[in-house]
């Protein structure tokens, strides 16, 4: 069948808008995907300036919020608990009055020993009497002469003044003893007497209160108190265990008590950074509660003994906060970053751009005149001191940024990988590659690391 011209004419029109159509697809798949992986592309790093500044290093680790000083006192005597005079936040005096138990039995044993005493103290009394009158005795005597007695008399059984005078200090000496024991029985009666008054320790707030008024307590701990620095016995959070119709307080205190007015953080940190640190080292520390707030520390000392958990070793180390946030208590979460080396008006580069190997380190030149061996100093989280090898305003690439200024590995849609330079040095590229270092040329979000 043979086609009219005017519609052979149109069929070949429409064969060439769409041969048009293929080639313009083509030409535009080959620079998306082929021309932007040419060699220079690939290869293509970002490069920065030697710079002079401040180079600081430094170790971080968290912690918690702690009271330097704590105490749980305890009744030393036992007894049924009175009256508590304290409520948990209150804030107490070192020496004041913060509960009783009965006294009764306490009170008892004191007119006992008074009694006892006030004996004792007369037995004092006839001993020494006794003896003055033995030695009255005993001088008499042997200012008379004792006549011979006639044959065949007999002499009377008395004893001799001699004797007598013996036996009066024997009986002062043991009634003194007496008169000893008894003052010390009442002394330690009076001391069980004021001990029915609990008082506290140390200043601060009351954190926990292990008992109620008619349970039973003391008598078997004295309590206990510590220091973060020091190295006292730690500090038991009571409990009331019920029996019958009577609770006995059974923690190592029957209140607990805190400084809450110097709170301190305790953090650990690893053996690889504890050697780096020490004490009066400054230091600054962030709370989770406050995260916009930056506190001033001073390092007071690194604990010599380590931790181990779970087959990683820690150093504790303890931190005085120059300002307490009003806001701030005991368990916060602190982030704490301690200075370990500061280097001002030096040399540096971002560390990114330094190669180590053993103890070589080298930067590659961004002006082709390939590899430099350099000498470092301080070795900060993001710059590296250069004491030798570079001069101001030189330029260097950045190598392990490499990746992200190649454009990354994304295909179209995909996500393609930033610059692998630390966080805050070279952003890597956005969102289909508009940032300063392009990352792939898909639609994904570059990951600058």
């Amino acid at each position: 069948m043979v086609l009219p011209r005017h519609k052979l004419r149109g069929l070949s029109m429409l064969n060439v808008a769409l041969v048009a159509v293929v080639l313009a697809i083509a030409v535009s798949a080959y620079l998306l995907f082929f021309k932007s992986d040419s060699p220079a592309a690939a290869t293509a790093r970002p490069a920065v300036a030697v710079a002079r500044g401040d180079v600081t290093a430094s170790v971080s680790s968290s912690g918690t919020l702690a009271s330097p000083q704590t105490a749980s006192p305890q009744f030393a005597t036992s007894g049924t608990v009175t009256s508590i005079l304290v409520k948990v936040g209150q804030v107490v005096a070192k020496g004041a009055a913060i509960a009783k138990i009965d006294p009764s039995a306490a009170e008892r044993a004191v007119r006992i020993a008074e009694q006892n005493q006030t004996a004792a103290a007369d037995s004092v009394n006839a001993a020494e009497q006794t003896l003055s009158d033995a030695q009255d005795a005993a001088d008499a005597a042997a200012a008379t002469p004792t006549p011979t007695p006639a044959t065949g008399q007999s002499q009377g059984q008395s004893q001799s003044p001699e004797v007598v005078l013996s036996n009066a200090k024997a009986g002062l000496a043991k009634a003194t003893a007496d008169k000893e024991q008894a003052d010390q029985n009442l002394e330690a009666a009076q001391a069980d007497l004021g001990a029915t008054t609990l008082k506290a320790p140390i200043a601060g707030t009351v954190t926990a209160i292990n008992g109620t008024v008619g349970s039973v307590a003391g008598g078997s701990s004295s309590g206990s108190s510590s220091g973060s620095t020091g190295s006292g016995s730690s500090t038991g959070q009571g409990s009331t265990a019920t029996s019958g119709s009577t609770s006995t307080a059974t923690s190592g205190g029957f209140i607990d008590i805190s400084d809450l007015k110097s709170l301190q953080v305790v953090a650990a940190f690893p053996e690889a950074d504890a050697i780096k640190i020490k004490a009066n080292q400054s230091a600054t520390v962030t709370l989770n509660a406050e995260p916009g707030t930056n506190i001033t520390a001073r390092l007071i000392a690194v604990s010599p003994t380590p931790t181990t958990t779970n087959g990683v070793v820690s150093y504790s180390a303890t931190f005085s906060l120059s300002k307490l946030p009003a806001a701030a208590r005991i368990g916060q979460t602190a982030n704490v970053s301690v200075q370990t080396a500061k280097a001002t008006n030096v040399l540096y580069v971002p560390s990114t751009a330094i190669v180590t190997s053993g103890t070589t380190h080298t930067v590659t030149m961004a002006d082709g005149a390939g590899t430099k061996t350099v000498q470092v100093g301080v070795q900060g989280n993001s710059f590296t001191q250069v004491t030798s090898g570079l001069n101001e305003g030189d330029r260097v690439e950045l190598i392990q940024g490499a990746i992200g200024a190649a454009g990354g590995t994304g295909g179209a849609g995909g996500a393609g990988q930033g610059g692998q330079g630390r966080t805050g040095q070279f952003p890597g590229g956005g969102a289909g590659g508009g940032g300063q270092f392009p990352g792939g040329a898909g639609g994904g979000a570059n990951r600058g690391n």
